[in-house]
């Protein structure tokens, strides 16, 4: 079984335990260390041979979660990170989405969203929790405006793969419904992230917004 191996990071003994317990006891996942200040992420990361995500909390001394991201990321692009905390307002989400995170949940979501978020990103599927999503929506919403031009730019596959991706559908899930490789949803999401000059699944929903291709999130 293809392993993930983890790095917690959080200046809070209490929630490293909280973490421990529930992340531990899964058979695809193994803790390779523990973290307690931003410093100490990055002489832990030079340390191991071994490395897929490094689960965050954005509040920690001498380098916070936002310092510590923007520096792993150039160092160690391969390396995901998950910000966990209870933040949420849309100036945090931005600056966390700006420093290259990969995924973005809150500390009360509970094992069953942290496990999902885990195993997302090594699928190399981006994660952002229900309520992180809504306020990306809401803040994406007021600024850039898009024209209908863009969007019958796509070919009808390329819409397909877009409304599902907007749905929250990962790429595996996506080639089951349309009967197509993963291999073909990955280069579908590639060209469509072109064709509409968006980085990111974010970008993707706004764009579906102010279309009107997806009428129904609870906003």
């Amino acid at each position: 079984m293809d392993k993930i191996n983890i790095l917690l990071a959080d200046d809070h003994n209490m929630i490293i335990e909280g973490l421990t317990a529930m992340l531990e006891p899964e058979e695809d996942i193994n803790i390779v260390g523990v973290a307690h200040n931003g410093n100490e992420v990055f002489e832990k990361v030079s340390a191991l041979s071994e490395l897929d995500l490094v689960v965050m909390d954005i509040n920690m001394p001498e380098l916070d979660g936002i310092e510590t991201t923007l520096i792993l990321k150039e160092r160690y692009p391969e390396i995901n990170v998950l910000i966990l905390t209870m933040y949420n307002r849309q100036e945090f989400v931005k600056n966390l989405l700006d420093s290259g995170i990969d995924g973005y949940i809150m500390k009360n979501s509970g094992k069953k969203v942290l496990l999902e978020a885990v195993r997302s990103l090594h699928q190399g599927e981006p994660f952002y929790g229900p309520e992180i999503t809504k306020t990306i929506m809401k803040g994406y919403q007021k600024n850039r405006i898009y024209s209908i031009d863009v969007y019958n730019e796509l070919s009808e596959r390329e819409k397909d793969v877009m409304r599902l991706i907007v749905g929250e559908l990962t790429s595996v899930e996506i080639a089951d419904r349309l009967f197509i490789s993963t291999h073909t949803v990955d280069s579908h999401r590639k060209n469509i992230l072109s064709k509409l000059d968006v980085k990111n699944v974010a970008g993707l929903v706004k764009f579906a917004l102010q279309m009107g291709i997806v009428k129904d999130f609870d906003l």
